[in-house]
């Protein structure tokens, strides 16, 4: 048997044993009743109640908006994550600490 390098796992099982495990399985039977190879049944029909309407499928593009709100009751909105900005009524520098939902 070869050394192992350090640090590299011991085989649980050898090539010898696997091959003799392997000898010894059955054949896999080629039937078309095995899960998957069956054909699907055709649908002719569609269940009563049901009713199907084709759409176009567009694409939009999202962006987060953030409302801060200075200790002197100014409002205004930031497009962009900011941690600090400058209210424009009263001048000061604003932490801006977003709340959690």
């Amino acid at each position: 048997m070869a050394k192992l390098a350090a640090g590299e796992p011991e085989d649980l099982i050898s090539l010898s044993q696997l091959m003799k495990v392997l000898e010894d399985e059955p054949e896999p039977v080629d039937d078309d009743a095995t899960l998957g190879t069956a054909p699907l049944p055709k649908i002719t029909r569609m269940p009563e109640g049901i009713e199907v309407t084709e759409r176009h499928l567009g694409r939009a593009v999202g962006h987060w908006v953030l409302q801060v709100r200075c200790e002197c009751g100014r409002r205004w909105f930031e497009v962009d994550p900011v941690q600090t900005a400058d209210c424009p009524r009263c001048g000061a520098l604003v932490l801006i600490d977003i709340e959690p939902k």
